[in-house]
């Protein structure tokens, strides 16, 4: 099977059964193995695939379209289940977030978040934005580090947006990267912090 042809396959299961596990894509699908690898691989490289969970908990969905063209915007819409802090929320992966008219999954939201946060502050050092988005607002990550803190914390695995076209700098010329590894409950205190800072949430 040609990648294009398994790339469109997997994308158009997940649209129809957002949160799927790695096994019940192959099962439905018929794309496994080393096949099912390389595709999910292409959809990280275009920013489509939106991962929660690991190992054999892993939730797979795709976001409707690859989201480069986003323009920052303050008015940010959450779903009222995204407001609610409950243990037995997760796991779930089929939460999306309108940001200026288009659809996002948790990370690809923080990402444009942070990114409007700079552009309204170009002048912003990596100690004042940590200030405003510290580490402990997610667990062992933190929302953002620079480049190099950000590859060592990820091991073998991109857990931040580092396309060039997601790096952001700072007034003191650091480059940042911003998280990729978002759940239901671990986004909860992110989305506090951009209330605290003046953003209109729904």
């Amino acid at each position: 099977m040609k990648i294009e042809t398994a790339v469109k396959k997997v994308v158009e299961f997940l649209q129809s059964n957002p949160a799927s596990t790695k096994e019940e894509i192959g099962i439905k699908t018929k794309v496994k193995g080393i096949e099912l690898t390389n595709v999910l691989k292409a959809l990280r490289k275009q920013e489509r695939l939106v991962e929660e969970g690991e190992g054999k908990e892993l939730k797979l969905s795709v976001n409707a379209e690859p989201e480069e063209t986003a323009a920052p915007s303050t008015e940010l819409e959450i779903p009222v289940e995204d407001e609610q802090e409950s243990p037995k929320s997760k796991g779930r992966n089929n939460d999306k977030f309108k940001f200026n008219g288009q659809e996002y999954g948790k990370g690809p939201l923080v990402r444009e978040v942070v990114r409007h946060y700079i552009a309204e502050h170009p002048k912003v050092t990596s100690k004042q934005l940590k200030d405003v988005f510290p580490d402990e607002l997610l667990r062992r990550f933190g929302i953002w580090q620079e480049i190099s803190q950000a590859k060592s914390l990820s091991g073998a695995r991109d857990r931040y947006f580092f396309q060039e076209q997601h790096q952001m700098k700072l007034g003191d010329k650091k480059v940042i990267v911003v998280c990729n590894q978002f759940t239901s409950d671990n986004v909860q205190p992110f989305l506090k912090a951009a209330r605290a800072i003046g953003y209109k949430i729904k």
